[in-house]
């Protein structure tokens, strides 16, 4: 197991109102972590699509932008009342955020951030 300096929990949620892709985890300095990992909660029945992004310029920039960031694998499909892991290696990136494009409007989204230095 790493030994981790130190460890910051962040959980939020979105309420959706569309169906179009909006932020869900605006973007974060992390510069000085090691690793990230997310858990995003779909509470509702429709299936939602998250997207993770990176960049390595000195300032956030625009989230998503294509022309400033970088999905970060592939599109991460949270099924109707479920949840998904996911965890990256931060070396080298500056800025990380998330997106969702919720599968209908006025359902809910749930997140855990674990920001590892």
């Amino acid at each position: 197991m790493a030994n981790f300096k130190s460890a910051i929990l962040t959980t939020g949620s979105y309420t959706k109102v569309g169906t179009s892709e909006v932020t869900l985890i605006a973007a974060v300095d992390v510069s000085n972590e090691d690793r990230l990992s997310f858990q995003f909660y779909n509470t509702d029945g429709v299936t939602d699509t998250v997207k993770v992004y990176g960049r390595l310029g000195t300032t956030s920039g625009t989230l998503g932008a294509a022309a400033e960031w970088t999905q970060i694998g592939d599109d991460i499909e949270v099924s109707g009342t479920t949840s998904v892991l996911k965890s990256i290696a931060t070396t080298g990136l500056n800025w990380c955020g998330v997106t969702v494009t919720p599968g209908a409007a006025d359902e809910g989204i749930t997140y855990a951030m674990l920001r590892q230095a």
